[in-house]
C-alpha cells in the first residue's frame, strides 16, 4: 500500500495551487478494492454546490490501478489521471466533459 499512497500523495500535490481552496473541504480515501472495479469515486455536492460543512469524499481503489499498470511510473500516471477525473466531477464536470 506503500507505494500507492505516494502515488496518491504526489498527484494531489501536484493539483495546481489556484484549485486547492475549492478543495479544503474534500476527504481523499484509499481502499484496497471496489466492488464494481472503479479506479475511483466522487461522492459530494461539488465545489458549486449547496452541500457546504459536508465533506467531499474522493476515494481511490488501490487494485483497480495496479491492475492498470505494469510499473510504479505507470501507477503514478493512472493515481494522477484518477484524481484530475474525480476533481473534474468536484467542478461540476459529466463524464462526457472529462478528459481521462
Amino acid at each position: 500500500m506503500k507505494q500507492f499512497e505516494e502515488a496518491a500523495q504526489a498527484a494531489i500535490d501536484s493539483i495546481p495551487e489556484q484549485f486547492q481552496p475549492y478543495l479544503e473541504n474534500t476527504v481523499f480515501i484509499l481502499e484496497e478494492r471496489s466492488r464494481d472495479g472503479l479506479m475511483g469515486l466522487y461522492e459530494g455536492a461539488g465545489a458549486l454546490g449547496a452541500g457546504e460543512g459536508l465533506p467531499e469524499r474522493i476515494t481511490l481503489y488501490k487494485h483497480s490501478h495496479e491492475q492498470a499498470s505494469r510499473s510504479y511510473r505507470e501507477l503514478v500516471e493512472e493515481v494522477r489521471r484518477t484524481i484530475l477525473h474525480e476533481v473534474g466531477h468536484h467542478f461540476g464536470m459529466e463524464e462526457d466533459d472529462l478528459p481521462y
